[in-house]
């Protein structure tokens, strides 16, 4: 065991210099799955510190993502009417569904495209956060296309039992979407045995902005209805059904979310580790939209079909929860060998409610009655996987692995009917990688996997990368890397005309519409990337040009009557990334970044939707003293092309290109350590007020926090 930490430790030191010390003790273990200084990774990584995570007083993991270099929230990638709310992440363009997260190396359950999850891991939880841009699939399988994040949270230490408790409040100036948090953490380990527990309570309330509902409805002779009619109300569907509605529409959900769990490890003995994990969150949701599609109570002519109205106001509520539970045995076998055992299952229940909000208008009874288009469903992602690290000889340290997961995911929107359908997807898996020491200031990672995939081709995926040593001043790397995604089960079996529009599945034939069956393949992706980085004298700085090829890309097309999934035959994401950080004097840094990304469908020349082509961003950090310090962070995004839908819903919908318009937020905040155990901080998000495009999830405009933590 020593000899491979030694390795491990050389592998990461040389690619310094033999001679020098180590610019960065940072590491990072989701690159090669072995613990290596950030300096020694042929991939583009970031590492986010707990130490950063308190400067920046974040509430969850989405207030942490937003301040990395390189990564793109996106909302509006969720199929029903509160996606205006939902966001996740997209790196270097590839897309929210190419973002693998992982909590502790695990996969999460939920939907498809982790619409909550950003919400829903509090800042208080993680220790630390690790990303790799780029695809990861030879180590981490499907849907690592653009890279893997992975949430590692706190775990148990040395000593006796260390207190962390947390209080937060949050709020724009006119009061609106509030936000209160309290977190409680306790940590520590006695003789054999260590443990840690968390529990986070968040409360919002919402968030909105009034917008323009223009109703379109069919008439029994399924003639379109009228721009206009007397006194504004459609003759054919009752005297109460209005053309268009003012409507309060949610852009912050109204929230309550509970998380809890912890973590227990026994030291069998000395080089025998076991462990047992629980972590569980309930939350309940709810806003105001304006929906796509919604059925009223009319029925269409002699026939018991109902007439269906577009663009009304609908209610959606949702209760979800999740239980992840999984164990853990790590061996020190040999001085040589040690590996590791993990099985864990995370299970997810989300039930969704629907109504229409103007009911009584629709011609139902009550809002129960008006119950449309939930989307419910059981998700249970059951994995065993076991790895370990052998080294070699002096150069080489061989990571190999096995990995068997099973998805089964029941819902709602398989069938027309509102009732649960079962569909699942088994994986199965074998990887190698080797770290090899070529001299003493160059090293190469070479990796290989095999997927088998129950509902999609078996995937190969290799990797091959570089790292040159030349000076303090100059690291140079390299980095060849494949990724792939299969179909999600949404792409391939959704049979539902939801409150955002009528899908169907590329599996699912539907003669009443035109639609047969289309064979769905799994996008694949290679990049090739190139870097530099160094320290000059009080200088830091890491230069990165990337370049993916994506085959086969999956995407949403809007066929003029239906939502369905085809692949493109090709597309590309290219761009480059600057990192500096300068040290103006022992208590003053800067750090610049700048990102220059562009996109396109090499099917329709277009951008691929919602990439900014642009981000720039300073920070300016300054330590006041020991006990006080401040930053102020600055960043400008740029314009982002999508398709805008014009007529939603009325029989003349077209789609236009349409770009949003590029903005810069500055935020502020300042930490105060009272005393070694009391720290207050606070802030000012969007200090200028600046107003973003709605298309982008709009901006609560300039924001106000402050918080408290106390140790013990």
């Amino acid at each position: 065991m020593k000899r491979i930490i030694t390795l491990s430790v050389l592998l990461s030191a040389t690619i310094l210099m033999a001679n020098e010390p180590i610019l960065d003790e940072i590491t990072i273990s989701t690159a090669t799955k072995t613990e290596k200084n950030i300096d020694g990774v042929v991939a583009s990584v970031d590492v986010i510190t707990q130490s950063d995570i308190k400067k920046m007083g974040s509430e969850s993991l989405k207030d942490i993502l937003n301040n990395v270099p390189g990564l793109n929230v996106q909302y509006g990638t969720f199929p029903s009417a509160s996606s205006k709310s939902k966001s996740s992440v997209s790196i270097r363009g590839l897309g929210v569904k190419g973002t693998l997260f992982l909590l502790d190396g695990r996969r999460l359950s939920g939907e498809v495209a982790n619409p909550y999850d950003l919400e829903r891991i509090p800042a208080s939880q993680i220790e630390k956060i690790e990303i790799v841009k780029g695809p990861m699939s030879t180590l981490y399988g499907a849907d690592a296309t653009g890279g893997v994040i992975n949430i590692i949270t706190k775990k148990p230490k040395e000593g006796k039992p260390q207190i962390d408790l947390g209080l937060r409040y949050g709020q724009n100036e006119n009061g609106d979407d509030k936000n209160k948090n309290v977190n409680l953490n306790i940590k520590g380990k006695e003789n054999k045995v260590g443990y840690s527990f968390y529990v986070n309570q968040t409360n919002t309330t919402p968030y909105t902005q009034n917008e323009i509902a223009n109703v379109y409805a069919k008439t029994p002779t399924g003639k379109a209805k009228p721009s206009s009619y007397p006194m504004g109300v459609n003759p054919n569907l009752g005297s109460n059904l209005k053309n268009f509605y003012n409507e309060d529409v949610t852009y912050k959900e109204k929230s309550d979310i509970l998380t809890f769990g912890g973590r227990v490890e026994y030291d069998i003995k000395d080089n025998i580790t076991a462990g047992l994990e629980f972590n569980k969150f309930t939350e309940d949701r709810n806003g105001t939209y304006i929906g796509y599609f919604h059925p009223t109570n009319f029925n269409m002519g002699a026939s018991q079909n109902k007439i269906p109205a577009y663009n009304v106001p609908v209610n959606s509520e949702d209760k979800n929860e999740r239980v992840d539970i999984s164990a853990d045995i790590k061996v020190n076998a040999t001085d040589n060998l040690t590996y590791q055992i993990k099985a864990y299952q995370s299970s997810y229940e989300k039930r969704n409610k629907t109504t229409a909000k103007y009911w009584s208008d629709m011609g139902y009874a009550s809002e129960e009655a008006s119950s449309q288009n939930g989307m419910d469903a059981n998700v249970d992602i059951t994995t065993i996987e076991g790895f370990a690290n052998y080294l070699l000889n002096d150069s080489h340290l061989l990571t190999f692995g096995a990995e068997t997961r099973t998805e089964d995911r029941e819902a709602t929107v398989f069938t027309q009917a509102n009732k649960l359908t079962k569909k699942s997807v088994d994986y199965k898996a074998l990887y190698l990688q080797d770290e090899w020491m070529i001299s003493d200031s160059l090293n190469a990672v070479f990796g290989a996997r095999y997927d088998d995939i129950s509902n999609a081709d078996s995937k190969t995926t290799f990797k091959a990368g570089l790292v040159k040593n030349f000076s303090k001043e100059l690291n140079t790397r390299f980095n060849i890397a494949q990724g792939y995604r299969s179909p999600d089960i949404r792409e391939l079996y959704i049979f539902k005309n939801t409150a955002n529009g009528m899908q169907r599945g590329a599996d699912v034939v539907d003669n009443s519409i035109g639609k047969t069956a289309y064979d769905l393949k799994p996008e694949s992706t290679t990049t090739y990337e190139t870097g530099i980085s160094g320290k000059v004298n009080n200088t830091k700085y890491d230069v990165a040009f990337f370049y993916n090829d994506v085959e086969d890309l999956i995407s949403e097309v809007n066929t003029g009557s239906y939502y369905t999934f085809r692949n493109i035959s090709k597309a590309k994401t290219y761009g480059s990334e600057l990192n500096i950080t300068q040290t103006i004097t022992d208590n003053f840094d800067i750090n610049f970044n700048w990102m220059e990304l562009r996109t396109q469908n090499n099917e329709t020349k277009k951008d691929l939707e919602f990439n900014p082509n642009r981000v720039i961003g300073t920070k300016f950090i300054y330590q006041v003293n020991k006990d006080l310090d401040t930053s102020l962070g600055i960043k400008y995004t740029g314009k982002e092309y999508y398709k805008e839908t014009l007529n939603r819903g009325t029989p003349t919908e077209t789609l236009k290109d349409s770009y949003t318009n590029s903005y810069t937020t500055v935020d502020w905040n300042i930490n105060y350590d009272y005393t070694k155990q009391i720290s207050l901080y606070g802030g000012i998000n969007n200090l200028t007020d600046e107003k973003i495009d709605d298309m982008l999830g709009s901006s609560v405009g300039r924001y106000y926090f402050t918080g408290l933590k106390v140790s013990f």
